[in-house]
C-alpha cells in the first residue's frame, strides 16, 4: 500500500477506474453491471469521480441520484446485502491498494454508509440494523 492519500481527481479517476476495472469481471456483481444496468464506462466513470470529488473536495460537480439508479436496477434483478457487501469489498480493495490517510479513510467511510443506505432501503431494513461483513 502506498503512503498516499487520495490528493486530487487524478487520484480518485484512477481507483475508480481500477475499481470498475476487477468489479466488472467480478463472478458476484460483475454481471449487474454489465449484463443488467449495461453501464457504458466511457459515460459512468467521469460521474462516479464527479460523485467522489464533491465527497472529497466539495467540487460539486456530480449530478445524479445513486438511491434511484439502484431503485431502478433493483425492479430488474433484486439486489441483496450481500451484492453491497461484494461491491464494498472491492471498493476498499482498490482504495487500500494505493493510498491510505483521510481522504482513503473518508472514502472507504463514505462507501460503507451508501451501500448500507441503499441495501436498506431495498430490503426494507434499518440502515443501522444492516451488517455488511467484509471478512
Amino acid at each position: 500500500m502506498s503512503s498516499n492519500d487520495v490528493l486530487d481527481r487524478a487520484d480518485i479517476k484512477d481507483i475508480v477506474e481500477r475499481f470498475y476495472q476487477t468489479m466488472l469481471k467480478d463472478p458476484i456483481v460483475g454481471y449487474l453491471f454489465t449484463d443488467i444496468a449495461r453501464i457504458d464506462l466511457d459515460h459512468h466513470l467521469p460521474i462516479v469521480t464527479d460523485f467522489w470529488a464533491d465527497i472529497l473536495f466539495k467540487e460539486r460537480s456530480y449530478k445524479g441520484n445513486p438511491l434511484a439508479k439502484h431503485q431502478d436496477l433493483h425492479k430488474k434483478v433484486p439486489l441483496r446485502p450481500g451484492h453491497f457487501t461484494r461491491w464494498l469489498y472491492l471498493f476498499n480493495q482498490a482504495v487500500d491498494a494505493r493510498h491510505c490517510g483521510k481522504n482513503a479513510s473518508l472514502m472507504k467511510k463514505t462507501a460503507e454508509g451508501i451501500a448500507k443506505t441503499i441495501a436498506a432501503s431495498l430490503v426494507s431494513g434499518k440502515r443501522k440494523d444492516l451488517n455488511l461483513v467484509l471478512d
